[in-house]
């Protein structure tokens, strides 16, 4: 039994808070180019205000997300985390006020999904898309895909 290790991490502009990009062909190709007939495929965000996600694609997707985070963490609250005139941990130079987006992350995001490899390819339904959610501002954002198998 040979198991191989194949990684590849993609960088990208989102477009926004919401902005849903489609990734399953890289996913597709990295799984592909692996080798890796029979093992497993994980799809990583090393970002506190994004998500991966396996749904259906398109519009109605985003539209559910909009309304379970308009419920989950309204814009229009107060919090905390985004008044900096206590908040003194975690800041960077250009700071945003972006609360509603870490907690939507929490309770409805995931860091990473992992898809099995069978028969070379990745175990995706037929409607299942590979997404990469943005919950927060436009900005360069990156993602990692990782193979294990043989």
């Amino acid at each position: 039994m040979c198991f191989v290790i194949a990684f590849e991490e993609f960088e990208t502009k989102t477009g926004g808070r919401l902005d849903a990009l489609d990734i399953t062909e890289e996913v597709l190709e990295v799984a592909r180019t692996s080798g890796v007939t029979r093992g497993n495929l994980l799809v990583f965000s090393p970002h506190t205000t994004c998500s991966v996600m396996i749904a259906k694609g398109g519009v109605e997707v985003v539209r559910q997300l909009e309304e379970a985070m308009a419920k989950l963490a309204p814009d229009d609250l107060y919090y905390q985390h985004d008044d900096f005139s206590i908040r003194t941990e975690n800041m960077t130079e250009d700071e945003p006020p972006n609360a509603p987006s870490h907690l939507f992350h929490v309770f409805a995001g995931k860091t990473s999904e992992c898809i099995p490899i069978v028969e070379g390819g990745p175990l995706l339904g037929q409607d299942q898309r590979v997404l990469f959610v943005e919950l927060d501002s436009s900005r360069p954002r990156r993602y990692c895909i990782q193979v294990v198998g043989e």
